[in-house]
């Protein structure tokens, strides 16, 4: 063993450059397959968290950038009546919006005031909040990643200018930064001040009172089930059909419909793979060729073929550990300890690397070294003294 491991270091020293470019070039696939897993993996924790809000999401069913009547809300309501299964109807209608000194585009909705704590009971309003909120046709309830960005307070009064026409500008608020909601990044304000401000630019009666879409809290997962068909059926053979779904599978379409990251991500995180295998075979089948001559000197000594291969395999398993622990701890401090753990993605705002997510990186670097070495392993094992020492004539 002491043996195995002086030979180990000293190969592994013996060519810096290249054991430092094997090094890296393991350790940058590791670095995207950690953050691809770790954003794939917090997506579905969001996808999750909203499921289990027991919301159902209605658009229209040719696009989700088709708007929806209004009226749409009433006959919903009506199915349940008595508010056993539906608890509650809520009309959202996208604005999204910038401000005057900042490009940034916004995530900003209308919605009932009346419904919305009802529905969107993980914003989990205050008293005082709920109060304001219903005082105040100008409240806004801000995103608390979109807070943190922006620098808003509760007590701000920001002017939003709308990214749709007729781009009206909207004065609202702030009674609100949302700090337990499941979405942190979404701005929420009074429907009917939309319709207003709708109405006053002067836009057709029949465009004022439209909505983008309609979520329908529910009591349980089989009204969701069941209302997830019935108000389809409502609205089957008529202008605006609907498309009902859970909020998870809404959400999930949007996303992907937008970027589709975890397949793309997913799909980028197999490839660093497959680049990182070709690069670590590349150099073990180099490093055994250089070495050769030293392989057929080992079998020449006694040493057994078994000890070759092990030598071989140890080598490339040992080279592809260190790029991943490389890979891995670049990210976990780069996100954890200095301010690029700061910069905010939507949806996720914060990337938080967690231990499952390591330890499966480490484990594929591992396995990277295993298969890399696996052919030079198999060649010391195979290799005859007299033609390996003959080729070095």
């Amino acid at each position: 063993m002491d043996l195995l491991l002086t030979l180990l270091l000293r190969n592994l020293g013996r060519n810096p450059r290249r054991s430092a470019l094997t090094v890296a070039a393991v350790a940058m696939p590791v670095v995207i397959l950690v953050l691809s897993f770790t954003i794939v993996a917090q997506l579905n924790r969001f996808l999750d968290d909203s499921a289990a809000q027991l919301r159902l999401a209605v658009a229209h069913k040719t696009s989700i950038i088709n708007p929806l009547p209004y009226g749409h809300k009433a006959r919903i309501a009506a199915l349940d009546p008595q508010k056993r299964d539906i608890i509650a109807v809520v009309g959202i209608a996208w604005i999204g919006g910038v401000l005057a000194n900042d490009r940034e585009p916004l995530t900003t909705m209308g919605v009932d005031a009346d419904e919305f704590p009802i529905a969107f009971t993980d914003h989990l309003l205050t008293q005082q909040e709920r109060e304001a909120w219903q005082r105040d046709r100008r409240a806004l309830i801000v995103g608390r990643s979109t807070a943190a960005k922006m620098g808003w307070k509760v007590g701000d009064r920001v002017t939003i200018r709308a990214s749709i026409p007729p781009y009206s500008e909207f004065s609202f608020n702030v009674i609100s930064t949302a700090p337990k909601a499941i979405d942190p990044v979404a701005n929420w304000c009074h429907l009917s001040y939309v319709f207003e401000e709708r109405a006053r630019s002067g836009l057709p009666e029949s465009s004022v009172d439209l909505v983008s879409f309609l979520f329908v809290k529910c009591s349980g997962r089989a009204a969701l089930e069941r209302y997830r068909v019935e108000i389809d059926r409502l609205f089957e053979n008529t202008p605006d059909e609907t498309q009902t779904q859970d909020e998870k599978a809404f959400l999930n379409q949007f996303i992907s419909q937008q970027f589709d990251l975890p397949t793309n991500l997913t799909l980028l995180a197999l490839i660093t793979i497959a680049v990182a295998v070709l690069a670590a075979a590349n150099t073990m089948n180099m490093s055994f060729r250089d070495r050769i001559g030293e392989a057929a000197t080992l079998r020449a000594l006694g040493f057994s073929a078994r000890f070759g291969a092990w030598l071989s395999l140890t080598e490339s398993v040992l080279l592809c550990g260190i790029g991943g622990c490389v890979g891995v701890l670049a990210p976990v401090i780069a996100f954890g300890y200095t301010p690029i753990g700061d910069v905010q993605i939507p949806l996720i705002v914060r990337l938080e690397i967690g231990p499952g997510v390591c330890v499966v990186a480490l484990t594929l670097a591992l396995a990277i070294g295993t298969i890399a070495g696996a052919w030079p392993a198999i060649q010391g094992g195979r290799l005859r003294v007299i033609d390996a020492l003959r080729s070095l004539e």
